[in-house]
């Protein structure tokens, strides 16, 4: 399965309150299921990346040979959430401090990937440094850039609301279109009280 080990009913939920489509039980269900998603991103980061690697490809498969099949949204929507939560909660810590040079042959490190496009064909190698050691690795999709930047998640969530729109509407897409404008909606306002 695609994202086996990837929390996607408290994804989905977490999402569904912040776009206000669902209402918690309480606070305390709401900070349990954000934690529960933040500690996938954070404890289970290898798994986390894993996912990470099949959400772009899923939406490369999308955007170069759609079909469309009745389950491109379903998984479009779930890749763009999926990629979310990584981008909102995911732990990155840049290899290379500012000012250091990468080319610094002292350092073993210096010739290990910086970078990894999750929605471009990889070589296995590179998709194992990604998951086993990616966490100073940039996560980076098209039209969104770095998944872990500031407004990574929220230009992820537009990429996928994009994606959903140029596809046919099957079942539940509408929904899902309408989950992730409320849910960049969400972001966006919290940008600019932080700002």
């Amino acid at each position: 399965m695609l994202f086996r080990s990837t929390p996607l009913s408290h994804i989905v939920r977490l999402a569904r309150f912040r776009a206000e489509e669902a209402v918690p039980e309480s606070d305390a269900e709401l900070a349990s299921i954000q934690d529960y998603v933040r500690r996938w991103a954070q404890e289970d980061q290898h798994k986390a990346r894993l996912a990470m690697i099949h959400a772009g490809v899923l939406f490369w498969h999308v955007r170069r040979y759609s079909a469309d099949a009745f389950y491109e949204p379903a998984g479009v929507f779930l890749a763009a959430l999926a990629m979310w939560a990584y981008g909102t909660f995911a732990t990155y810590s840049p290899a290379l401090k500012d000012g250091e040079s990468p080319w610094d042959e002292d350092d073993v490190d210096a010739l290990f990937p910086t970078l990894m496009r999750l929605d471009r064909p990889a070589d296995d190698e590179l998709v194992q440094l990604f998951v086993k050691r990616g966490g100073g690795m940039r996560a980076v999709v098209t039209g969104v850039g770095n998944l872990c930047s500031a407004r990574g998640p929220v230009r992820v969530l537009i990429e996928g609301r994009k994606l959903l729109m140029e596809l046919k509407k099957w079942g539940d897409s509408r929904r899902a279109v309408g989950t992730l404008s409320a849910l960049i909606e969400w972001c966006q306002q919290g940008e600019a009280t932080s700002s």
